[in-house]
């Protein structure tokens, strides 16, 4: 976050959810993942994956300055995979050239992005179901649950299509290997495989971002009708907190559409931007969720 008046609107786990420590530890259960299909096929020595695979420990690695060395590279894949690197080579030098084998600096970003955001949607999605569970048990509020229960299929939905894994770098040109490898890869993460290459076709991605930016709104409704019931002066924080999310989620939502024509090796500068706004998106509908969570139990 850029400063207290960010910051304070999230409570500590949603300021966690997109820290340094997970995202570094998901880039390296990717690298993992990728390591050990690509010897199971073949491709690399079995050897060089049990080296890397024991390397990919995110407490081995200092995940700050990963993200601080980002700054200077353009991509947080490139600091992690020259530090992972050196890492392996310190126990096994004949490994290093298959660190990263095959595969882009988009491909492991895209995925990790992908990883990352099947957990934050997890913990979101609870928080809803709890939310929905308060209003139904409330006598005078079951039918307020009905936007909330349509967000969640929506989500189900295009959270199927586009939480996949990315490999559509040098691995596509490998054909059988490849196309198993990946199938290997996706199942190890618990993602999908992709229809087509989603680094230059991302509409279902913009799609899921379209319906996490919806239920931030209808959890921001929802905290709007609260608001107006209550008799007390000062509204529940966790009320505050909905409202505020919902103004920002359509600019993030509008910043991710707005890249999309910039798809194809994610033009200079588009590519960042989009994680930024993705991240803070994401973020919008955990904290959002959280708040009314909190505030419906009370």
């Amino acid at each position: 976050m850029s400063s207290v008046f960010d910051d304070f609107l999230y409570a500590p786990e949603v300021l966690e959810s997109f820290g340094a420590q997970r995202f570094v530890a998901a880039m390296l259960r990717v690298e993992a993942a990728l390591a050990q299909a690509q010897a199971d096929h073949g491709l690399i020595p079995a050897e060089a994956a049990v080296s890397i695979v024991g390397t990919c420990k995110v407490e081995l690695f200092d995940a700050p300055k990963i993200v601080r060395d980002s700054a200077s590279t353009g991509s947080l894949a490139q600091p992690l995979v020259k530090s992972l690197r050196e890492t392996v080579g310190l126990f096994n030098p004949a490994a290093v050239p298959f660190v990263h084998f095959g595969c882009t600096k988009q491909d492991l970003v895209d995925t990790t992005m992908a990883l990352m955001t099947r957990q934050v949607l997890a913990v979101t999605r609870g928080y809803v179901q709890d939310c929905i569970g308060h209003l139904e048990r409330k006598g005078d509020m079951p039918l307020a649950a009905a936007p909330l229960r349509r967000a969640l299929q929506r989500l189900a939905h295009s959270s199927a299509d586009a939480l996949a894994v990315q490999l559509g770098g040098t691995m596509a040109s490998l054909e059988t290997p490849g196309t198993a490898i990946q199938t290997q890869v996706a199942k190890t993460l618990e993602l999908s495989v992709p229809g087509f290459p989603w680094d230059t076709q991302r509409d279902a991605w913009l799609a899921l971002g379209c319906d996490v930016a919806l239920l931030v709104g209808s959890l921001g409704t929802l905290a709007r009708s609260m608001v107006r019931g209550e008799e007390q002066e000062e509204p529940a924080a966790g009320c505050l907190v909905a409202l505020a999310m919902a103004r920002r989620a359509p600019q993030r939502a509008a910043g991710l559409l707005t890249s999309m024509p910039h798809a194809h090796e994610r033009g200079l500068g588009f590519w960042q931007a989009d994680q930024s706004d993705w991240t803070q998106l994401l973020m919008s509908a955990h904290a959002a969720s959280w708040g009314m969570a909190q505030t419906l139990q009370k």
